[in-house]
C-alpha cells in the first residue's frame, strides 16, 4: 500500500517514519517561491509545482496545510482511514490539519499554493476569540472545495511575497488571525458556539451575508438576495454591513469576484482565457473583469498571470 519514500523525506522523518515533519523539508526542489525567507511567523505561503508521485507521511505535518489549487489535477489521499479520489480544478482548496497521518498520490502534474499555519497560533486564537479550552481547536480534513475567502488569503500572500513591501510581515500577522478565525469557523471540528445574546444578533447577520456571498459570488446577486439570506431588510442590512466592514455588500461582493479572479490566474493557473474566468467568477463579461480588476488592485488581469 505505501509507496517507496522520498529520499528527502527519510531523511526529514528519520528511521521510525513515525514523527510529524516540518513541510518545509519535504521536496524542497518543488518550492518555486516561499514567504519562509521574509520570517513572517505563525502564517506562510509557498508555490510549489510536483511531476506525478506520491508522498506517505505517517505522521502527518508539524503545521496545519491550507491548499489552493492553480490548475486541474487527478489527486488520491488516504487519511484517518478514509480515502479521497477527485479531479480537482484550480480555485478548489483543502485543509490537512497538523499531526494527521496521510497518504497522497497523484498522476497528473501538480501547481498549488501552500499555506502553513502554526497549531499553537490557531490553538490561541480558539481560547481567546472563541473561548475554548486550550488544546481543544481540532480541524477537518477536507479536501475539493471552493471557498473564496482562503483563496482571497493566498493571493494576499502570494502579492506580499513577490513585491516585497514594508510592512508584509504586519500584513501577514493579521491575515494569519484572519485565517485562524475562518478556519474555527469553518472546518473545526469542534466548531465554536455562536452566542445567544441580542447584542450578537447583527453581528451574525452580517456573518451570514458575508457567508451567503462567499457562497453564491459567482451567480448573479441582488441586494435582496443577501439580505433574505441575513434576515434583514436591504436598508437595514446595508447600514450594518457598511458599519461591519468598512464597505457596502456590493463592494465586497465586488472584491470577492476580483480576488477569486486572481486567484485563478495567478502563477500559471492553467490557460482559461479572461472571457472564461470573468463567466467563472460572476462578472457578466471580459471588459467588466478588466475594470473592476484594475480598479481594485490596480493592474490588469493579464499583469497579474505570471
Amino acid at each position: 500500500m505505501h509507496a517507496p519514500y522520498e529520499p528527502a523525506l527519510v531523511h526529514a522523518v528519520g528511521k521510525e517514519y513515525s514523527d510529524a515533519v516540518e513541510v518545509w523539508r519535504i521536496r524542497p526542489e518543488s518550492i518555486r517561491l516561499s514567504s519562509r525567507p521574509l520570517n513572517w511567523g505563525p502564517l506562510n505561503i509557498e508555490r510549489r509545482e510536483m511531476e506525478p508521485s506520491d508522498d506517505f507521511l505517517p505522521g502527518g505535518t508539524t503545521e496545519h496545510l491550507i491548499f489552493v489549487n492553480l490548475a486541474d489535477h487527478h489527486v488520491v489521499c488516504e487519511s484517518d482511514g478514509e480515502t479521497i479520489e477527485g479531479q480537482y480544478v484550480a480555485g478548489h482548496v483543502g485543509v490537512h490539519p497538523s499531526r494527521t497521518g496521510v497518504r497522497w498520490k497523484w498522476d497528473t502534474r501538480l501547481n498549488f499554493l501552500m499555506m502553513t499555519l502554526d497549531p499553537a497560533f490557531l490553538d490561541r486564537i480558539a481560547v481567546e476569540s472563541f473561548g475554548l479550552e486550550t488544546g481543544r481547536a481540532e480541524l477537518l480534513h477536507v479536501e475539493g472545495k471552493h471557498d473564496p475567502a482562503i483563496s482571497s488569503i493566498a493571493s494576499a500572500l502570494l502579492r506580499e511575497v513577490l513585491n516585497g513591501d514594508i510592512g508584509s510581515r504586519v500584513l501577514a500577522e493579521s491575515l494569519a488571525n484572519v485565517l485562524a478565525v475562518h478556519l474555527l469557523r469553518h472546518y473545526a471540528g469542534r466548531a465554536p458556539r455562536p452566542s445567544t445574546d441580542a447584542s450578537t444578533v447583527p453581528t451574525r447577520a452580517v456573518s451570514d451575508a458575508v457567508r451567503f456571498i462567499s457562497e453564491n459570488y459567482a451567480r448573479e446577486l441582488s441586494l435582496a438576495d443577501i439580505g433574505e439570506a441575513a434576515r434583514l431588510s436591504p436598508f437595514h442590512l446595508a447600514r450594518l454591513f457598511k458599519k461591519a466592514m468598512g464597505m457596502s455588500p456590493h463592494q465586497y461582493l465586488v472584491n470577492v469576484r476580483v480576488n477569486s479572479a486572481r486567484a485563478l490566474l495567478t502563477s500559471g493557473a492553467g490557460r482559461r482565457s479572461l472571457a472564461d474566468v470573468a463567466a467563472a467568477v460572476g462578472f457578466a463579461d471580459q471588459s467588466h473583469l478588466t475594470r473592476q480588476f484594475k480598479r481594485v488592485l490596480g493592474l490588469t488581469p493579464k499583469q497579474a498571470r505570471l
